[in-house]
């Protein structure tokens, strides 16, 4: 048996989870952003003891490595790399947007339409952090800042992609700006640490770990525009 842990602190929402084989078993969480720094610990703790295992019993430990909360992800990955680092365990850093999108598939399982799954966090006024992904997880797009509008997702139907299927805490108000069908919103509004579990079992059976000594949060930044000097 393969027990992972997984760790999810990028937004208000602060998550751990216990995965048996890639399957989620034991969750706490609480979304109260000013909390991550006392709670986390203490939720690693509970589902160790409610599980009966000791920290030494984790093959890897799991974290939503970005975007998001500047804050929540500091404190995320340090608890993950100490961990870490103390137990000589390998670090797994999964996308925070990957894992969104895909919580929002595990939705609709018999889902025949050809469909790109977003996951999409607020990064307040009309602005999002994106990510767009197909039915297998591979990546349509990778994780970047924009500004919503009513073509932001359109593109996609335009190239095949019969639906597209929103998750994350962005979608209101996207929805507010469209009416059409074929683009959805899941009930998933903001990331768990139970969403990591498949795509870090994944990563963790293949091999593919974080470098401990570098590994840092994913911060995906606002475009820097700068405005050009007038000229005399």
């Amino acid at each position: 048996m393969t027990y992972l842990l997984h760790l999810e602190t990028s937004t208000k929402n602060c998550s751990v989870c216990l995965s048996k084989n890639g399957q989620p078993w034991i969750v706490r969480q609480l979304e109260d952003a000013a909390g991550h720094a006392g709670n986390l610990t203490l939720f690693i703790e509970a589902v160790l003891r409610t599980a009966q295992l000791a920290l030494a019993d984790i093959a890897a430990v799991s974290v939503s490595h970005g975007p998001g909360s500047y804050t929540g992800l500091r404190i995320g990955v340090s608890t993950a790399k100490g961990l870490c680092f103390s137990l000589d365990k390998p670090l797994i850093a999964v996308s925070t947007l990957q894992a969104l999108a895909l919580a929002g598939k595990q939705e609709q399982p018999f889902n025949t339409k050809k469909t790109a799954y977003v996951g999409m966090l607020d990064a307040r006024r009309q602005d999002a952090y994106v990510g767009v992904y197909d039915a297998e997880g591979n990546t349509i797009a990778e994780p970047y800042f924009c500004t919503l509008d009513a073509d932001t997702f359109g593109k996609y139907l335009a190239a095949g992609y019969e639906q597209v299927l929103l998750s994350g805490d962005a979608t209101a108000k996207y929805q507010a700006m469209i009416e059409d069908d074929a683009i959805q919103a899941s009930s998933i509004c903001l990331p768990r640490a139970d969403h990591l579990c498949a795509l870090a079992f994944a990563k963790y059976q293949a091999g593919d770990f974080a470098d401990l000594a570098y590994s840092e949060p994913f911060y995906l930044k606002k475009p820097h525009i700068t405005k050009a000097k007038p000229r005399f």
